[in-house]
């Protein structure tokens, strides 16, 4: 159904109408801002995710995909970047917004943003599927881990594929508006030339001087207009919703093996102790394990809201994205970098080989010597910063990484 013939057929949305109004205006004074904060760091701390991952000492399959997400997370920040600056600081007036060239970076920003975005759901699929296989079916993780980089490079390929229809959606219009000089009066050139004739021919007969100018920006197509109820239906089901459901299986899969290999260990700890060995690398997969089920939630937190109010949009009607879901649009699009921004965060946090190779790389010297001090029995054993014992006489300060 077209939004021509919508008009006739008009639903309300209370909801969307009134309260979501003042959250679209409160929220809408402050977005920008705070995206060209999360863009400066987002794109910092990507780089150095990538610059980190890539070392020799982390260079396994996991560490791949996550470098590949740090440079598309990267991308979309990159790109975001001057859109969020031009409106934090309104450095182009809206004049100079409604001209072909800002009009083509609109469309140029759309088009690889949300292509950027798409191989970043691809490669947190491929990394919740890499992870699953080697947890939940170690017999097979041979054969998937020498796949690795064409996965990576199947996302990058597979993405701008998927965001055809997207492509086809908008376009680039103009409008054309004259300007009476003798009272400055303006008339929008109809598309009905008869009128736009006889516009001027009234401007003639009183010797009057007019300009016209042309303004551009970014609509939907007609493409669009003839399948929107198709368009959203791709949207929402294959771009949004079925990566979160494959997303969601793998990650319970993932966490109830966590379990599983918890009880295990109780189990085994009542009967033997395991060596210090296997229990340290049992514990550094469980680590990882956990850090990427971290990955995995906050990319679902970000991505079910925009695929639900997108399926909603293609069941209930156009009025509802007119009016519901284009309004909570910034607040998706802030989500969607602040995920792209947040994992140097749980790298840090949550694996300690990041750790020491982010400080072995970017903090001098001296402080990577700087000794640890552990409890050990009744007094405390120093450690240096890859946790190796040190023989020593004498006493130093903790430094916790």
């Amino acid at each position: 159904m077209s939004t021509l013939d919508m008009t006739n057929n008009t639903i309300e949305f209370p909801f969307c109408q009134n309260d979501l109004d003042d959250f679209h205006t409160f929220f809408n004074a402050i977005n920008f801002k705070l995206s060209l904060c999360i863009c400066i760091f987002g794109c910092i701390t990507n780089v150095l995710n990538f610059i980190v991952l890539s070392q020799k000492d982390l260079r396994t399959h996991i560490n791949y995909i996550l470098a590949g997400l740090a440079i598309s997370d990267f991308l979309v920040m990159l790109v975001y970047f001057p859109y969020a600056l031009d409106h934090a600081f309104s450095i182009n007036s809206r004049p100079e917004r409604l001209t072909y060239g800002y009009a083509h970076y609109i469309y140029t920003h759309a088009m690889f943003s949300q292509t950027a975005h798409t191989v970043s759901i691809f490669l947190t699929i491929t990394l919740a599927l890499w992870r699953y296989i080697s947890v939940c079916h170690p017999s097979c993780k041979n054969a998937f881990m020498r796949r690795t980089f064409w996965a990576i490079i199947a996302s990058y390929i597979i993405s701008p594929i998927i965001c055809l229809p997207y492509y086809m959606s908008l376009t680039i219009q103009s409008k054309s508006t004259y300007v009476y000089k003798g009272n400055m009066t303006e008339y929008k050139a109809s598309s009905i030339n008869d009128t736009e004739s006889q516009f001027l021919a009234t401007i003639d007969e009183d010797n009057g001087e007019i300009e016209k100018y042309t303004r551009y920006y970014v609509s939907v197509s007609s493409f669009y207009m003839s399948y929107n109820q198709a368009f959203l239906w791709v949207y929402s089901v294959i771009i949004k919703l079925l990566p979160c459901m494959l997303l969601t299986y793998f990650s319970l899969q993932l966490v109830r093996t966590l379990y599983e290999a918890k009880k295990r260990k109780e189990k085994l700890n009542g009967n033997l102790q395991m060596s210090a060995k296997l229990l340290n690398k049992k514990k550094q997969a469980d680590r990882t394990t956990k850090m990427l089920i971290a990955v995995l939630f906050l990319f679902l937190i970000t991505e079910v809201p925009q695929g639900i109010l997108g399926l909603m949009s293609a069941v209930l009607h156009q009025d509802f994205y007119l009016h519901c879901y284009q309004k909570l649009g910034d607040l998706m699009d802030f989500l969607a970098l602040l995920n792209s921004s947040i994992n140097f965060i749980l790298y840090c946090s949550m694996s300690r080989q990041f750790r020491d190779t982010f400080t072995k790389i970017f903090l001098p010297r001296c402080l990577i010597r700087t000794q640890r001090r552990v409890a050990n029995g009744n007094g405390f054993a120093e450690v240096d910063s890859h946790g190796r014992h040190v023989e020593t006489m004498h006493e130093t300060q903790m430094t916790q990484l």
